[in-house]
Order: structure tokens, then C-alpha cells, then sequence
């Protein structure tokens, strides 16, 4: 109860930190009007966060970064994570093993936890967004109890999957294509041929120390990701051998509710039997405009091989993920995403002249 009260306290004060698209909304407008400028069409503004978007006799609206891409069943089935689990499983693609239940059913979720070490993530089954109610890393049966709690606050179907190694990869789906790819890359260190992971990590701090930026922490999330790697805090790592240090942005230490920024553009990294698990996840949800997320420890093989999954199916992908507006005035991707939404819209019909 105590959570939940929190929960709302901080909503309603607005100080949870969760709502990251309102403060977007003029780099959206400026980008549309951007894309609207260069390609000859015409953009209206209907409202500070409402816009029109009009070329060659089709129109559709947006409002800041959704788009009329989705009806309301779509939008609904990609929410319900154990559904997509089960439909993309089926489809013969590679999903996190999971188990879906309810906080009275916590004995299930202690079963699988000893049946996955060493780390499992609990989340809210359906409706939630940018990491709300999740935990990673989950080890003990105290841990997932309080995790299960966290999550039940957004949804009374909860979902415990295996922890999947690797770095998260959005792959942007736009009209059954794969269009670009970006990643949440996680800082990285080189070997010398002498130092241990321990020492270079002590090392790295010093530099980031000196340059006041946040220091490395050594977490569950470093130990998880160097495993996978085959490394330990003790490995002495080859000279010019480069290895991943964290995959989790985390700068509390409590592995909660972490949304995920994608950093790096991988697009080129992307091999092709991965492009394809991304477009035939948009096939099977049954939708022209999404971002398939994928956990692998690296892109370049199959899913198969590397051991990795799709974690995530999201509508509604946010195009600020795909582009650096500092330096571009909208991704490259905008012209085809906005050429795809207008094929599908109807022509607009003009008012015959009064007779």
C-alpha cells in the first residue's frame, strides 16, 4: 500500500522523471515542418502539440511523435508483452524464456528464478512504457517478491523472464522493412596485455574522475556483462582486446524502472537473419511502423548463434531515438516513414463548385 501511495504522490507532483516526450514537443514540430519544407508539402499547426502534414492530395495529422500508423487492437496486442511473447514464439522467433503471474502466485516465480540463474527481470505484463514497474537483475526470492510488488502497482498480470545477455538494439520497421537500427552502447575498455578488468576499471575512474564526469560502477549489471564475455573482475584481458563493461545506464544503483536511450547508430551491424526476426515481428503484430527490440551480445550474428532475443515489440516508435537533432534537422528516416503513413491515407476529396 505503501508503494502505491508513493506511486501516486509522485505522479500526481509530477516529479517520477518518467515523462520525456512533452518537453520534445517543438523539436517534433520543427522537425515535421522540416521534413514538410524540403519534400514541397504542406504543415499546419493546429495546436501547440497538433499538426497537419498535406502532400499530393493525402493528409494525415500527428501529434508530437505519435502518427496514424496503428488502430486501436494493434496498439492494444503490442502492450500485452506475454501475448507477444506467445505469438512471435510461434512464429518460430526467439523470445526470453517467461512465465506469467499473479502476486499471489509468487511460489511460480521463486520456481523460475532457480530454474534461470544467475538473473532474472520482473515487469508489469501489459500497457507499460519506458521502463515503468521493471526490475533487472532480480537474484534472490526477496528480491523478486519486492520487484512483483513494484510491478503490480501498473498491472495485475506480472511477467518473469530470463535475464538475456547482451546490448539492447531498437530496429525500426517502417511499411514491413527494416530501416535503421540504433543501440544503448555501453561503455567499453581496452585491454593492455597486463592489467586485470579490476585495474583497468580503477584506471578508467581516475581519467573520469579528473574529467568530473560519473565513474564506472562494478554492479550486478558489470559482473553480468563481463560473464557473458567470458571475463571476471581477475581477467587479464589481451593487448587491444576491447570488452563491454555495463550495458544499464543506472546511475542509482537500483536496477529499477530504467528507460532505455539509444545512443550509437548500427544500422550497417545489423546482419540480415536479424533484420528479418525484426520484420517478421511487425508481420505478425500486424503493423507498418514499429521498433522491434532485440537483446544480443552481438548483431552482426543470428539470434541463434548469439543467444539473444526480441525483448519488445513497441507502436508508436519515437523518431528522436533515430537521429542526432543537434547536427540533422530530421533523420533520414522521417521521408520514409511519412511516405509510407501517406500511402495509406485517403485522397482528399475537394468540394465540388456550388452550382
Amino acid at each position: 500500500m505503501m508503494k502505491r501511495l508513493q506511486k501516486i504522490w509522485r505522479d500526481w507532483r509530477n516529479t517520477s522523471k518518467k515523462i520525456y516526450f512533452f518537453h520534445r514537443v517543438s523539436e517534433y514540430r520543427e522537425m515535421w515542418r522540416n521534413v514538410a519544407m524540403d519534400n514541397g508539402a504542406r504543415f499546419t499547426v493546429l495546436s501547440d502539440d497538433v499538426w497537419e502534414y498535406e502532400y499530393n492530395g493525402r493528409k494525415t495529422r500527428i501529434v508530437n511523435h505519435e502518427m496514424e500508423f496503428d488502430n486501436p487492437v494493434t496498439l492494444i496486442l503490442a502492450g500485452r508483452k506475454p501475448l507477444m511473447h506467445r505469438m512471435l514464439r510461434e512464429g518460430g522467433i526467439p523470445v526470453p524464456d517467461h512465465l506469467v503471474f499473479h502476486l499471489t502466485e509468487l511460489e511460480k516465480a521463486y520456481a523460475f528464478l532457480d530454474a534461470h540463474p544467475p538473473y532474472c527481470v520482473v515487469k508489469p505484463g501489459n500497457g507499460t512504457h519506458a521502463g515503468d514497474g521493471v526490475t533487472t537483475h532480480v537474484m534472490t526470492r526477496r528480491e523478486v517478491r519486492k520487484a512483483a510488488i513494484l510491478a503490480s502497482l501498473y498491472c495485475q498480470d506480472l511477467l518473469i523472464e530470463s535475464q538475456v545477455p547482451g546490448e539492447c538494439y531498437r530496429v525500426l520497421v517502417i511499411g514491413g522493412k527494416a530501416a535503421h537500427a540504433v543501440c544503448r552502447r555501453g561503455p567499453r575498455l581496452k585491454g593492455d596485455g597486463r592489467s586485470t578488468v579490476r585495474q583497468l576499471i580503477l584506471d578508467e575512474n581516475e581519467r573520469l574522475k579528473h574529467r568530473g564526469m560519473r565513474i564506472l560502477t562494478v554492479d550486478r549489471d558489470c559482473l553480468f556483462t563481463l560473464s557473458w564475455q567470458k571475463l571476471t573482475l581477475d581477467s587479464i584481458p589481451p593487448m587491444d582486446h576491447v570488452f563491454i563493461v555495463k550495458t544499464v545506464d543506472d546511475p542509482q544503483g537500483k536496477l529499477t524502472e530504467i528507460r532505455t536511450v539509444y545512443n550509437e547508430n548500427v544500422t550497417d551491424l545489423i546482419c540480415a537473419p536479424v533484420r528479418r526476426y525484426a520484420e517478421m515481428a511487425a508481420k505478425i503484430l500486424g503493423s507498418d511502423f514499429v521498433g522491434v527490440d532485440i537483446i544480443t551480445p552481438d548483431p552482426t550474428v543470428s539470434l541463434e548463434v548469439s543467444g539473444g532475443s526480441i525483448n519488445e515489440v513497441n507502436t508508436t516508435p519515437a523518431l528522436h531515438h533515430h537521429y542526432d537533432a543537434k547536427n540533422e534537422k530530421y533523420p533520414k528516416i522521417a521521408l520514409q516513414t511519412m511516405d509510407c503513413l501517406l500511402s495509406k491515407a485517403k485522397v482528399i476529396k475537394t468540394d465540388p463548385s456550388p452550382r
